[in-house]
């Protein structure tokens, strides 16, 4: 079974990516939801298996997300 789901992106972004019209849009934003929910399977088992509280675990995330983004 497949699912339809609708994004909304400003008019910018919108305007630079009607620029690469041999991308689809859509399965980029598969790809990067299939990425980011391995990502949260990975920091789950880390913090099961890990004595740092969950507040620290999350702002370890964050502030890793923050240095991989950069």
């Amino acid at each position: 079974m497949t699912h339809n789901m609708t994004v909304t992106v400003e008019d910018p972004l919108w305007e630079e990516m009607k620029t690469h019209s041999e991308i689809r849009w859509s399965v980029v934003m598969k790809d990067a939801v299939k990425e980011r929910l391995k990502s949260l399977e990975v920091l789950k088992k880390l913090m099961n298996k890990s004595k740092l509280s969950e507040k620290k675990i999350n702002k370890f995330a964050l502030d890793l997300g923050k240095k991989i983004n950069r």
